[in-house]
């Protein structure tokens, strides 16, 4: 093949400069708009973005790092109301804006340089052809979830019935594909640099999640209390209406805890490494989620067997065996612990996590110390299995109704099929964003649980319409509007509400010490509101139940206000709300909702069938059609050949990541991971950096940026 010219080799296609460009313009006009429309501080992260975008736009690739670092993080909704929209989005807009406008000044300045450009090679026209591809299917798909909610109206503050949703959902494949082209042009530059900082971002991001499942647990049910029902969410607030949130991301992050293991050459790495494996461990064992010990035991299992059967891996046979040896005779010991507790399955699933653990810290190129520590690590990985398995009944009740769960599953899947009314349906989907509100709509007795929305009330006046379940009374009760108020110690808080209802209406009032989903202690009240001649009423309450304290400075609490309607069929306007401390302070913000629903968050506990179907592949399938689900198959098949079949080289980065998808792929078995808009994109550019490996191997003479 005749070799390309100079110019050639580093031209860019004519259409590349006008197509960064204009994604780059409209990410910073989307941002400023999100920015300056924040609920709580709009000068403030108006400021905020501002100065991240001037910093990603001088700091080459450092967005490479900062965005897994601060994806766990950068979601306010409890404190915000916003549903469809987070700050996460303006960390992704924010980087466009600044990566994608300098590519398209790089691609304009070289067009103009360069007398000649040869058309794009073969390598290039795949990458477009696919982008195109799930583009404009991700478009077809966006356009029919709109057209099903009724329209493109949208409101700040819509939940899961309205169009926003459909974003809510569509953005991360958008945002995927907008980050392509700066994932190459990193992986160009330098394959190991863009490993290295994706790596540490990604372990970054992993930390602070242990961090906050560690402070989770001692704030409320108590680190050693492993029997309350109680399973660990972090700062994944979309766990409000359930889902596996948390469970995807540990899923796809905790190999890179193994790789730091892996990389960590220094003692101080070392053991920075160890701490993050031992909080990483922490968290995914208390979570109490089946999908996450086989998703994230299963592939470091088959990791640390694909290591041993490697040639050329350099691993002392002799010490090998000793360490096989040990791993079986752990395997027995904990098998026989468990065994009449019923945790067989999830004593190998943990050793299978010490074998990976000590196979990788057993190189020939290790130093004494380092097989030391690893034995050292093994041992404390153990006890903390052993503390929070064996130390509770929680786990123990999960387990023993396993067998029910696969019953009740099987018919939600069922349920989920029947959304599909035709071959448009089947091809294409029901449209992204919509299987929540077509599920409780068709499904009979698996409505909704409540449903919130703003009515007005007069000129420039709201109130907020809070609803119980439409026809099944077991989920009355099971949908809360809450706000996030500062806990005072002391005697009883006091409730008013200036309210209206159209029949005899219980509304259950409580201030609870409680993170999400599970509450460890409450005050509150049950009040009872009659239909008034003049429409509005004012009821007031002291609230009954313990003192509520805000817990040590060392795992500070937070509390939540919450309201919910305690009957079939029934609704409550709330025009002002009230909640008096026991000093005597006001504690809630925007009472009257002049600010439309801002500081006020929905939060479903117990029952949350509509909102999720619980199988990756059925999700697919339903929103975005068999077109969709084999697409994405064809691409999580793809990136795992890519990372099987390529050269050696990259720190041995490979497997990791080979790992982290396999683990998404057998969670997605069992739980949804596309409804989750910062772990979808999380998934989405885990893939393309697989497929990338390859590519950085080689000259970029072929490569757009």
């Amino acid at each position: 093949m005749k070799a390309l010219p100079a110019s050639a080799r580093h031209a860019k296609p004519p259409w590349a400069a006008a197509a960064y460009l204009s994604v780059a313009l409209l990410s910073l006009c989307g941002g400023f708009v999100l920015a300056w429309h924040h609920p709580l501080w709009p000068l403030a992260t108006t400021a905020a973005f501002t100065a991240w975008v001037l910093v990603a736009a001088r700091y080459r690739g450092l967005w490479l790092f900062v965005l897994p670092a601060v994806l766990p993080l950068m979601n306010f909704s409890p404190w915000t109301g916003w549903l469809g929209l987070e700050e996460f989005d303006l960390v992704v807009v924010g980087l466009l804006a600044a990566g994608l406008g300098r590519l398209a000044w790089e691609a304009g300045r070289r067009c103009l340089d360069e007398t000649t450009f040869v058309g794009p090679t073969s390598r290039l026209r795949g990458y477009v052809a696919v982008a195109l591809l799930f583009g404009g299917l991700g478009v077809v798909e966006l356009c029919r979830g709109v057209a099903d909610a009724g329209g493109w109206a949208f409101a700040w503050f819509d939940g899961y019935a309205q169009a926003l949703n459909t974003l809510r959902v569509g953005k991360s494949l958008f945002y995927a594909l907008a980050l392509l082209p700066l994932l190459r042009d990193e992986f160009a530059r330098s394959t190991p640099r863009a490993i290295q900082r994706l790596t540490l971002g990604m372990q970054v991001g992993l930390m602070g999640v242990g961090l906050a499942v560690l402070w989770e647990r001692a704030a409320y049910p108590g680190l050693l209390d492993f029997s309350s029902r109680y399973r660990t969410t972090a700062l994944f607030w979309e766990m409000h209406v359930g889902g596996a949130a948390i469970d995807a991301y540990l899923v796809l992050a905790t190999p890179f805890a193994a790789w730091a293991l892996y990389a960590a050459r220094s003692r101080r790495a070392w053991a920075a490494a160890a701490f993050l494996a031992l909080l990483t461990c922490h968290a995914c064992l208390t979570t109490f989620s089946r999908g996450v010990y086989i998703g994230v035991a299963t592939p470091l299992l088959l990791l640390g067997i694909a290591w041993l059967q490697r040639t050329d891996s350099g691993f002392r046979l002799s010490r090998a065996l000793r360490w096989v040896l040990s791993i079986t005779a752990g395997s027995a010991v904990l098998a026989g612990a468990f065994a009449a507790m019923g945790y067989l399955g999830i004593a190998v699933a943990l050793t299978a996590l010490l074998g990976l653990l000590l196979v990788l810290q057993n190189s020939a190129r290790s130093p004494d110390w380092r097989s030391v520590a690893a034995m050292a690590l093994s041992l404390a990985l153990v006890s903390e299995a052993v503390i929070v398995i064996g130390g509770g009944t929680f786990l123990r009740a999960r387990l023993d109704a396993s067998e029910g769960d696969f019953g009740a599953r099987a018919a939600h899947w069922r349920h989920g099929l029947n959304l599909l009314n035709g071959p448009m349906d089947w091809l294409f989907g029901i449209g992204l964003g919509r299987l929540p509100a077509r599920y409780a709509h068709s499904v009979p007795r698996e409505e909704f649980s409540g449903a919130l929305s703003l009515v007005p009330t007069g000129p420039a006046q709201y109130a907020a319409q809070l609803s119980g379940p439409a026809t099944v009374d077991a989920y009355a009760g099971f949908y809360f509007l809450s706000q996030r108020v500062s806990l005072r110690a002391g005697g009883p808080y006091r409730v008013e509400l200036l309210m209206r209802v159209a029949k005899a209406t219980k509304i259950s009032v409580d201030v609870c010490e409680q993170h999400l989903l599970y509450t460890r202690q409450c005050q509150g009240a049950v009040l009872r509101a009659l239909p008034q001649s003049g429409g509005w009423q004012r009821l007031a309450a002291s609230l009954e139940g313990p003192s509520l304290a805000p817990g040590p400075w060392y795992a500070p609490r937070l509390g939540m206000f919450s309201l919910s309607v305690r009957g079939v069929g029934s609704t409550v306007e709330l025009a002002t709300v009230s909640l008096t401390a026991p000093d005597g302070t006001e504690l809630l913000a925007n009472r009257d909702f002049s600010s439309s629903l801002a500081h006020w968050f929905p939060v479903a506990q117990s029952y949350f069938l509509p909102w999720h179907i619980d199988n990756l592949y059925l999700e697919l399938l339903i929103e975005r059609g068999v077109v969709g689900l084999a697409l994405y198959v064809w691409l999580l098949a793809y990136a795992l050949r890519t990372l099987l079949t390529r050269p050696r080289g990259h720190g041995d980065i490979a497997p990791f990541l080979a790992a982290s998808l396999v683990g998404a792929m057998l969670l997605g078995t069992v739980s949804s991971i596309m409804d989750v808009p910062r772990v979808a994109l999380l998934l989405l550019l885990l893939v393309i950096a697989a497929v990338q490996l390859n590519t950085g191997a080689h000259p970029r003479d072929d490569l757009p940026v």
